[in-house]
């Protein structure tokens, strides 16, 4: 179900992680928003999305996810995958295992235009990087995310594909905080609010 504009998805009040995140952070994003998130390297932005997706805990402050908000994470890193999957079966094993099929209907990875014919059938440890980046995505969008935290999310990607991962981002419905050092990312998305981790 498409969180309607406006509606609450996650707030921060405060928070720091030791030595990882030391500046308070305070932010609220409701269904729909945008923030463009930059900093120096160790200024703490990786922390912060691991910190708001839940799979880092703040060591200060807190964290609150309202409601049942589907949040999606796409980490600088793949996750350590099956080598000897295909893209294909990693992507329905997430699906499974997550019991999708149970509250939404997942998005075919036919459907998310990332991957072709034949990346989606080859060994994840003979896809490139940037298929590797291309399939995290396509994972984390099966869900249909309510919110979508991206970590410098053009690394190992083609500039025909930032374009258009840039395009998508806007476009989506769902709410998008993007963190990033890519120039052409941060040119095309300086109209988003903006928050400067110090």
């Amino acid at each position: 179900m498409r969180a309607r504009p406006g509606t609450p998805l996650i707030s921060a009040d405060d928070i720091t992680v030791t030595g990882r995140l030391d500046s308070p952070v305070t932010l609220s994003l409701e269904a729909g928003h945008r923030l463009l998130i930059t900093g120096h390297n160790g200024a703490g932005k990786s922390t912060l999305l691991a910190a708001l997706a839940g799979t880092h805990a703040a060591s200060t402050g807190t964290v609150r996810h309202h409601g049942s908000a589907r949040i999606g994470l796409i980490g600088q890193e793949v996750p350590e995958w099956d080598p000897a999957l295909t893209a294909q079966d990693l992507y329905g094993q997430h699906t499974r295992n997550t019991h999708l099929h149970n509250t939404i209907d997942p998005i075919p990875l036919t459907a998310t235009g990332l991957l072709e014919r034949r990346s989606r059938h080859t060994p994840v440890v003979r896809l490139s990087q940037g298929q590797q980046r291309r399939l995290h995505l396509a994972i984390q969008l099966a869900a249909r995310p309510q919110l979508l935290l991206c970590d410098e999310p053009t690394d190992h990607l083609s500039i025909a594909l930032v374009d258009e991962l840039t395009t998508a981002l806007s476009a989506t419905p769902a709410a998008v905080v993007v963190a990033t050092h890519d120039r052409r990312m941060l040119t095309d998305l300086a109209h988003w609010p903006h928050l400067l981790l110090p």
